[in-house]
């Protein structure tokens, strides 16, 4: 098929320019019959009768391919290394082939320094356990003589108490009693002493002895009196507290010890889990840096086919990307290369906003690929984007969101490959039975949508209400009947009868003319548009038509004139 025309845009909206029209296969395989074109003197088709038909209302956007899975290959090391070897760029491989190897020099020396630290941490832990061991033994011997002390003491306590406080105290009666009664003898001896000297029995020298010993009777009477006032007033109390604090003391000392022993205890058990977590951080940094000396060696983790982070940056963001080949420096988590599984693909294409909010998962669509020589290969709408991308410093204010198209085509693996250009017909709908002309028939003038219709060897305009329309067909709702011809171009000078809008023809698809001339729609809803939105047509204007009348869009098309 050829033509000379600009159909429905990606944002679906209507041009109206002239041209030859073809069927489009989705018509044709309908099984319907399409508005007929007809030729001119010249043998261009420029007319075309409105039949009622069946078609599908598709969009088609641009993109690439994909691989429905696809994994990134980074450098897994910690550290920054270089390539050693690499499978090369476009190979097949299969799930466990080495891929890539890093340069591990640097790994296998901070093994061997940690492998000795390893070592040292265990032998520090060896001494601490057996500090600890030590350290309990020093506190049960401590613990013994301080409590043995504390024993002691109590049983001196209760000796004295119970034993050489009575015997100091009947010791002090005895001799008190003792003198009491040395006392009474010699008082007893030195009064008859004295008697027998008054009647000259006994001498004077005598009786002076006895009278001496009287008196040391009487003093020691005296004595042992005070001794044992002395004892139970002084001596007791004071042995009592001596006795007392030495218990008090002991028990202090046992308690100092038990305190003593649970603060070295405690900090020979930090020596102890310090050691030990030491050795856990040496050890786990000697199982990380042989997790990284065998992940140097970076193996498939699925079948797929090889793609260099340089590819893949030239597709993504052009020019000419980083280089990767042996001795390539990379750093930690740098992109080396990816894995897509081209058993399934899938194509990655941009829709215009205006289209995407209609587009749902699991619609048909059909996409082309140029690899294949433009064949068509089935797919169905896997996802639509959630966030618009823009068209960049090109078209900022275009706003496009991605569509995932999955191909329904068995073995594409030895066929397809990642970021081939691509085009998908989406089905966005199918109009059935409906009377339709194609989509360059149709004009505009403010709201005022119409065709061009034959009236002797000119045309007139006769306005329309329109419905679904496809790329190709729009739906007419009302204005025209089946069988009717319309131009499928802009009229030449003096082919276009002017006549201004009939009051009968406007209602008949829904419009009205207000005050001061201005065109709205019956009841405030847009005419001709499904669901009372938007504007159809919004394509470019056809050179040489009149400015855009009042109530207008600027983006729709004019009316062409004679």
């Amino acid at each position: 098929m050829t033509r000379n025309a600009i159909l429905v845009s990606a944002s679906g909206l209507l041009v109206a320019v002239g041209g030859a029209v073809g069927i489009g296969p989705a018509t044709a395989a309908a099984g319907v019959r399409p508005a007929q074109p007809t030729a001119n003197s010249d043998g261009v088709v420029d007319t075309a009768i409105a039949r009622t038909m069946s078609f599908l209302v598709t969009t088609t956007a641009t993109g690439d391919l994909q691989a429905a899975k696809q994994i990134e290959i980074r450098n897994p090391l910690d550290q920054q290394t270089t390539i050693t070897e690499i499978v090369k760029e476009g190979s097949r491989v299969k799930m466990g082939d080495v891929i890539v190897k890093l340069n591990s020099q640097q790994i296998e020396q901070q093994i061997a320094q940690e492998q000795l630290a390893v070592e040292s941490a265990r032998a520090n832990l060896a001494v601490a356990e057996n500090a600890l061991m030590i350290q309990e033994s020093d506190n049960e011997s401590a613990m013994r003589k301080a409590t043995l002390d504390l024993e002691v003491a109590k049983l001196e306590l209760r000796q004295w108490a119970e034993g050489d406080v009575k015997s100091k105290r009947q010791a002090l009666d005895l001799a008190l009693e003792k003198a009491q009664r040395e006392l009474q003898r010699l008082q007893e001896k030195f009064e008859r002493s004295r008697s027998l000297n008054a009647e000259g029995f006994l001498s004077t020298d005598e009786m002076k002895r006895d009278e001496l010993a009287y008196l040391e009777a009487d003093a020691n009477l005296k004595t042992a009196t005070l001794n044992k006032e002395v004892y139970n007033g002084i001596e007791y109390a004071k042995d009592q507290k001596v006795k007392e604090s030495a218990v008090e003391e002991a028990q202090a000392s046992r308690d100092r010890t038990s305190s003593l022993n649970r603060s070295k205890l405690e900090s020979r058990r930090a020596e102890l889990n310090n050691s030990r977590e030491t050795l856990k951080l040496r050890e786990a940094n000697l199982d990380k840096y042989n997790a990284q000396l065998a992940s140097a060696t970076i193996k498939a983790p699925q079948d797929g086919l090889v793609v260099y982070a340089s590819s893949l940056e030239r597709d993504r963001f052009g020019g000419q990307g980083t280089t990767i080949d042996v001795g390539q420096q990379v750093y930690p988590n740098a992109l080396i290369l990816a894995l897509p599984d081209v058993t399934e693909m899938i194509a990655a294409v941009r829709v215009h906003e205006s289209l995407a909010g209609r587009i749902r998962p699991d619609m048909t669509a059909t996409v082309k690929v140029d690899a294949m020589g433009g064949k068509s290969v089935p797919g169905r709408v896997l996802s639509v984007g959630v966030i618009a991308e823009s068209g960049g410093w090109r078209d900022p204010n275009l706003r496009e969101y991605t569509v995932r198209v999955r191909l329904d085509v068995p073995d594409v693996a030895s066929v397809l490959k990642p970021s081939m250009r691509c085009e998908a017909e989406i089905t966005l709908d199918r109009v059935t039975d409906a009377l339709a002309v194609p989509v360059q028939a149709v004009f505009s003038e403010g709201l005022v949508r119409y065709v061009l219709t034959p009236q002797g060897d000119k045309y007139v305009r006769s306005p329309i209400k329109v419905g679904r329309r496809s790329e190709r067909f729009i739906e007419i709702l009302a204005g025209i009947g089946e069988g009717q011809p319309v131009l499928l171009r802009v009229p030449r000078t003096g082919e276009l009868i002017d006549r201004p809008w009939t009051t009968e023809a406007l209602a008949a698809v829904g419009l009205q003319r207000v005050a001061e001339g201005r065109i709205e729609p019956v009841g405030g809803a847009p005419s001709g548009l499904p669901g009372g939105g938007g504007t159809p047509g919004g394509g470019k204007r056809p050179a040489g038509a009149p400015k855009a009348a009042p109530g207008e869009s600027a983006a729709g098309p004019s009316a062409p004139t004679g």
